[in-house]
């Protein structure tokens, strides 16, 4: 009787060791930012901050099928997110080029370094964003996210970018977005939507001189509004920021009708994968150590 009951406890003491063992191999062990790729040189490199939520967000959202509703928008909040504290940031004053134009949004292959860095981190975590066709990738092509530096815009409604700050200054109006954009159900995001509204060029700025370019640098402004919030609370703010993305970036209405989607019709958006796999880990601990005295107390009444 005593060597059977040994044996036994040499055996569930077996299993509970490989179960916590497996358990805490969920736990990630990742810092909570990793470098950009490639580091050779700055002109080369695009500065990202990809974080475990970030990669985890990502992955939930466009790591089985590629659906512009639910992929885009999370995949441009957390890129946004990611690329948040370089576009705040103001470049020492430099020559423009005589070739510039302002109408102009940021070159595509400023965005593309900025896209090889982060399709280069993803491969690292083993994740894989389907991509449309040979010639179309996911996260310019098919979800038409663009980035830019706060310097190559013009939004004084937004942001003040005078010379002598490191970083752009938030106006009063963008300041505001953190009281209005905390909810992330159809009248939070509503209610974050009309607080953008305030961030749009006027008419007469000398850097937009069509009507159709003094849209895009408004679009524009407003996504650097939103770049500000989450640059201030990512994990606070990436619900709201991608359930506004969603109405002004891929809503089937106008974009002068821009409008939130219903609750019922609002799917999760930005969900982090990584407080999923801690609470299943943690329960599969309560459980092991729940049902073990329980054994024990069978084996010991019969």
């Amino acid at each position: 009787m005593k060597r059977s009951f040994t044996s036994l406890l040499i055996i569930l003491c077996s299993l509970l060791s490989h179960t916590v063992s497996a358990n805490l191999l969920l736990e990630p062990v990742t810092p909570n930012t990793v470098p950009a790729f490639p580091v050779e040189t700055q002109a080369q490199t695009c500065r990202l901050d990809l974080s475990d939520e970030l990669f985890g967000g990502v992955n939930e959202a466009c790591g089985r099928n590629l659906d512009r509703s639910r992929c885009c928008p999370v995949l441009a909040a957390w890129l946004f997110a990611a690329h948040a504290r370089s576009a705040l940031q103001l470049p020492a004053p430099a020559p423009t080029p005589a070739s510039s134009d302002p109408d102009e949004p940021m070159r595509p292959d400023d965005s593309q370094k900025c896209v090889n860095t982060l399709q280069s981190a993803l491969l690292t975590k083993h994740i894989k964003i389907p991509q449309p066709s040979p010639n179309c990738d996911a996260i310019l092509c098919f979800c038409g996210i663009r980035l830019h530096q706060i310097s190559s815009l013009s939004c004084p409604a937004a942001f003040n970018v005078s010379s002598g700050f490191r970083n752009a200054t938030p106006t009063a109006a963008v300041k505001n977005l953190e009281k209005e954009c905390r909810n992330s159900s159809y009248s939070g995001c509503t209610r974050c939507l009309g607080a953008l509204q305030k961030l749009k060029v006027k008419g007469g700025s000398k850097k937009t001189t069509t009507e159709r370019a003094s849209k895009m640098m408004s679009k524009d402004c407003q996504l650097m509004g939103l770049t500000w919030l989450l640059a201030r609370n990512k994990t606070a703010y990436i619900p709201t920021v991608s359930a506004v993305l969603r109405a002004i970036m891929y809503s089937p209405h106008p974009p002068h009708l821009n409008k939130c989607s219903p609750d019922q019709e609002n799917m999760p958006l930005a969900v982090d994968s990584l407080q999923f796999q801690r609470s299943l880990a943690a329960s599969s601990r309560f459980s092991v150590f729940l049902v073990l005295p329980l054994i024990l107390c069978i084996f010991l009444f019969l």
